[in-house]
């Protein structure tokens, strides 16, 4: 008799076992085919892109067509990553954050980029020093340039933040900041002066100029350009013209 009930627990257990591993290959095939529901294009396709920011240079329609042209799922389906990419495409484009809104939309929040300067012939600086080319030049002049190798704009934009303020305390401004091939620093002020720093101890030459400059600004004459590549002193060329 113990027998037979053990016979029959045994079998109990197999077709339990046979059961719940029935009910789980149930629910992966039904998960499977929501999942495959839910990730086709076709279910909830997004149908609104809002582009959200303060945009000066930017243009808000060319965001929304580059998002609409890189939509390739629908609204659970999308690939976030792959959409901002899309926006970080522009070269106006500093940050982008992709938002879904149920059931059909994408809210878009753009930062523009911020350019301080001038680069080269075609490019800009952003104030963290980054180098961008937008397809259009820039809707106003800006007052500061720089030339030089890209991947030493940051190194540049530290040489003009550290020595501005020293040209603003002779009520001078640096208007262009310029690192050759070789090495060698040059400057050029607001009024056209050029100076010429060179590679070596820039911040002591600098100095040196600024601290003669109220001698320099009694002379009749304008300096064209300051050559500080001198251990003791520096050299001035003069405008032909005389002060106004």
């Amino acid at each position: 008799m113990k027998a037979k009930t053990r016979r029959q627990g045994v079998i109990f257990r197999h077709w339990r076992l046979i059961g719940l591993a029935g009910f789980a290959l149930v629910l992966v095939a039904g998960g499977w085919g929501l999942s495959r529901y839910l990730l086709n294009p076709r279910t909830l396709p997004i149908k609104a892109i809002q582009v959200k920011g303060e945009f000066r240079n930017l243009d808000r329609e060319s965001v929304e067509q580059a998002l609409a042209k890189a939509i390739d799922g629908g609204f659970f389906g999308l690939d976030l990553k792959h959409l901002r990419e899309a926006v970080m495409g522009s070269p106006w484009v500093a940050d982008a954050r992709i938002t879904r809104v149920w059931p059909d939309r994408l809210v878009v929040d753009v930062t523009e980029e911020q350019a301080i300067a001038h680069w080269g012939e075609q490019g800009l600086m952003n104030e963290q020093g980054k180098v961008f080319y937008p397809r259009k030049g820039l809707k106003k002049r800006l007052p500061l340039r720089f030339r030089g190798d890209d991947n030493k704009a940051s190194l540049m934009l530290d040489f003009f933040v550290r020595e501005q303020p020293r040209f603003r305390r002779q009520g001078l401004s640096i208007g262009a900041v310029i690192l050759d091939k070789r090495g060698e620093w040059r400057l050029e002020l607001a009024d056209g002066t050029r100076i010429v720093v060179g590679k070596e101890d820039m911040d002591a030459r600098i100095g040196r100029l600024l601290n003669a400059y109220p001698v320099l600004e009694q002379e009749p004459r304008r300096p064209q350009t300051v050559d500080l590549r001198y251990e003791q002193g520096f050299a001035v060329s003069w405008r032909s013209e005389e002060r106004s």
